[in-house]
């Protein structure tokens, strides 16, 4: 009975997050629709873009490259941010951000504190200090979207994590956009990076806290989001030639969204069609 139970709320619950997409898509066709969800239509869109860069014949066209694709989900940021912040908001955010990972990166390249032993190689340029003026650029569009499907900003900086935990294996060993001095724990990586990207995540999101009081507060289709880019970074890591770390990636990407929505207790109770509780008033 209880298994019965569990499974109609899972399936329930599939079906819920799976109308969020075509809900911000109807909002292109829809005349009372806002910046908001044409903003997360588009976001969408990109998820598909990113999948069709992983197969052929797409794969082949540099439209679909790994640097087109990484500067368009930088344009999607700013667009993104624009849409759903208020203009003087998205700028401190975009101010704090790069200035903050462009540090963190000068200090990882310069000391190998906190990240590790790396180095940029000539596919990124131009670069400042040996840092990638690009470098920053992701880290604000990355941290953006992952602030957006967070409650909190500490679960932002673990949501920053498990993108890292995807995306530096391919990146490094199999595109050598950057490369390590020694070979690392985790598909080549070494373990520091991954605390490094929570601490450098963790710094600027707390600064953005400071400079603005805002608390976030993910909505659901950030969540969908988080999740679709993920499942794209697991059909890089397929498409690489690395079927482990897409299985591990597809595992931590899905755990992390679950995690999301047990958290905010009234969202999957929604979701799944439970009734919140209620205090009697005698």
């Amino acid at each position: 009975m209880l298994g019965s139970l569990l499974r109609q709320r899972l399936v329930t619950l599939t079906v819920s997050l799976g109308q969020m997409p075509l809900k911000a898509f109807q909002a292109l066709f829809n005349a009372r629709w806002t910046k908001s969800q044409i903003s997360w239509a588009i976001a969408y869109a990109y998820t598909i873009y990113v999948a069709l860069s992983a197969v052929a014949p797409f794969k082949d066209m540099s439209i679909f490259s790994v640097t087109a694709a990484s500067g368009l989900l930088v344009l999607l940021y700013f667009f993104h941010s624009y849409a759903n912040l208020n203009l003087k908001t998205a700028f401190k955010f975009f101010i704090i951000a790069a200035t903050i990972s462009f540090i963190w990166e000068f200090i990882g390249v310069t000391t190998g504190i906190p990240f590790g032993q790396y180095s940029y190689t000539t596919s990124l340029s131009p670069s400042l200090l040996s840092v990638p003026l690009f470098i920053p650029l992701l880290w604000c569009a990355l941290g953006y979207f992952c602030m957006e499907a967070s409650d909190y900003y500490i679960m932002a900086s673990a949501l920053m994590v498990s993108l890292d935990l995807s995306f530096d294996p391919v990146f490094s060993t199999s595109l050598h956009l950057w490369t390590w001095q020694s070979q690392g724990e985790y598909f080549g990586v070494p373990l520091s990076n991954f605390f490094g990207w929570f601490l450098a995540s963790l710094t600027f999101f707390a600064i953005f806290f400071l400079a603005t009081r805002r608390r976030t507060r993910s909505s659901n289709y950030a969540i969908v989001f988080y999740y679709l880019f993920g499942l794209d970074n697991v059909i890089g890591d397929l498409a690489s030639g690395s079927p482990w770390l897409a299985l591990a990636s597809f595992i931590i990407f899905t755990m992390a969204t679950l995690i999301i929505f047990l958290v905010n207790g009234d969202r999957w109770r929604k979701l799944l069609g439970i009734n919140t509780p209620t205090k009697s008033v005698s």
